[in-house]
């Protein structure tokens, strides 16, 4: 990526005209509604029809359930249009501060619509489910994404940002087994901890100083000073997302860890 781009006068104008684009709030109401839908009534349906045991699930891991299978929807959906962005979207990387791409604006109305509906849901069922920190993570994101998705802003940092959706189906997948009293020293949850683990690693934690290096970059371009308030923005939301992500994965690391020792002390006896 050539950062003379960053220079270019068509872009200077984009920065110094930057107005709120509203039309692409009709699809984040669609996409809220969307996933609240799948979770009152289309995931209870179809997992009392496919899953043998779910009907001996409590209440409040049916409600969780049926969140985390919105939550895994989701994520195939983003993360998948996030990696063909990534690959395929010469622009994106081109034109990192402003830059206006439908596909990233759908994108990016399709994860808004949702963490808002999961908001919802973790916060009238807090008693049963709630968790702060993915509460605030939902915000800070909802936030971010939100100033992107209505005036094109910082582009490539919230396509960058939503790979780290990748890891969300293998993280419930680990939830499911554990709920459907599956052994921990079993092949299939030792297999799923460890990809579980690695994943999370590459595409949360090993992503970071890749990103803080392309915020450098950035950084230091005659058009940066210009962002104003974004700059701020950008640096703070991601500093929370990435202290609340350290914080999983060191769970997620012991957790990984427990599971090894008792699938090896299984072998052994």
């Amino acid at each position: 990526m050539a950062t003379t781009t960053y220079f270019s006068p068509i872009i200077s104008e984009q920065i110094l005209n930057i107005k709120f684009d509203p039309n692409f709030l009709p699809v984040v109401a669609t996409s809220f509604a969307f996933f609240l839908i799948l979770y009152k009534f289309i995931n209870p349906f179809l997992s009392n029809f496919f899953v043998l045991n779910y009907k001996n699930l409590n209440e409040a891991q049916k409600i969780d359930w049926s969140t985390r299978i919105n939550s895994s929807i989701n994520a195939l959906i983003v993360g998948t249009i996030c990696v063909y962005m990534m690959i395929a979207d010469r622009g994106l990387a081109a034109n990192p501060l402003v830059y206006k791409s439908y596909l990233l604006k759908t994108n990016l109305s399709i994860v808004i619509g949702y963490l808002l509906s999961d908001t919802l849901i973790c916060t009238i069922h807090y008693k049963t489910i709630g968790d702060p920190f993915s509460i605030v993570h939902h915000t800070v994101a909802t936030y971010a994404f939100g100033y992107v998705l209505t005036l094109n802003v910082m582009p490539y940092f919230a396509n960058f940002r939503l790979l780290a959706e990748l890891s969300t189906p293998s993280v419930n997948l680990r939830w499911f087994l554990d709920v459907l009293k599956y052994p921990k020293t079993s092949k299939i949850f030792v297999l799923n901890g460890l990809s579980m683990t690695l994943i999370f690693f590459f595409v949360r934690i090993i992503a970071m100083p890749i990103y803080w290096w392309k915020v450098y970059v950035v950084a230091i371009t005659p058009l940066w000073p210009h962002m104003g308030h974004f700059r701020y923005i950008l640096i703070v939301v991601c500093i929370v997302l990435d202290i609340i992500n350290l914080y999983w994965f060191s769970k997620m690391a012991r957790g990984c860890v427990r599971t090894l020792m008792a699938a090896n002390n299984k072998k052994r006896g």
